[in-house]
C-alpha cells in the first residue's frame, strides 16, 4: 500500500503525472487489512476491552463474562458473514462495478467482509473454546484476555 501511494505522490507531485487508480486501489486494501488484522488481534487477546466494572469482579465470574462475550462476538460476526455474502452475492449477480478508474466488479472487494467476519467469528470459537477448557484465563485485573496460561 505504501509502494503504490509514494508511487501516486511521486508521479502527482514530480512529473505532473497524477494516478488516480491508486487511491482506490489503496483503500480496498486497506478494508482488507482492517477485516484480517480483525481477527488476529482477538485471537492474541489485544482487542479494546472497557474492565472498570469487570475488573472488580471475581476471577471466575470474569471469564464467565469473557465466555458471553465471545458468544456475542460469534453471532454478531455469523450475522455479518450472512449479510456479507448476500451484499456480495447481488453485485456479482447485478454486475455491479465501482465508480472509480479502475471499475473493479465490486464483488471483489465486498469479499473481504464475510472472508474478514468469518475469521473473527472463529477466533472468537477459538478463545470461547480455551476460557471453556481453562487452557486460557482471563488476566488478574483485566477483563481483556491474557496469553495463554
Amino acid at each position: 500500500m505504501a509502494g503504490i501511494v509514494g508511487y501516486g505522490v511521486a508521479l502527482r507531485y514530480i512529473f505532473n503525472q497524477p494516478q488516480v487508480w491508486g487511491d482506490e486501489l489503496v483503500s480496498y486494501m486497506i478494508v482488507l487489512a482492517v477485516m484480517l488484522g480483525a481477527a488476529e488481534v482477538l485471537r492474541r487477546g489485544e482487542h479494546i476491552a472497557i474492565d472498570i466494572l469487570t475488573e472488580r469482579l471475581d476471577r471466575t465470574i470474569r471469564r464467565w463474562i469473557e465466555i458471553a462475550g465471545m458468544g456475542a462476538v460469534v453471532f454478531v460476526s455469523g450475522v455479518l458473514v450472512v449479510s456479507g455474502l448476500d451484499v456480495m452475492s447481488f453485485s456479482w449477480e447485478m454486475g455491479v462495478r465501482s465508480v472509480g478508474y479502475l471499475a473493479v466488479p465490486m464483488w471483489l472487494p465486498l469479499a473481504s467482509l464475510p472472508l474478514g467476519f468469518g475469521l473473527l467469528g472463529l477466533a472468537a470459537v477459538n478463545r470461547m473454546l480455551r476460557l471453556l477448557r481453562g487452557i486460557e484465563d482471563v488476566a488478574a485485573g483485566a477483563g481483556a484476555g491474557a496469553g495463554p496460561r
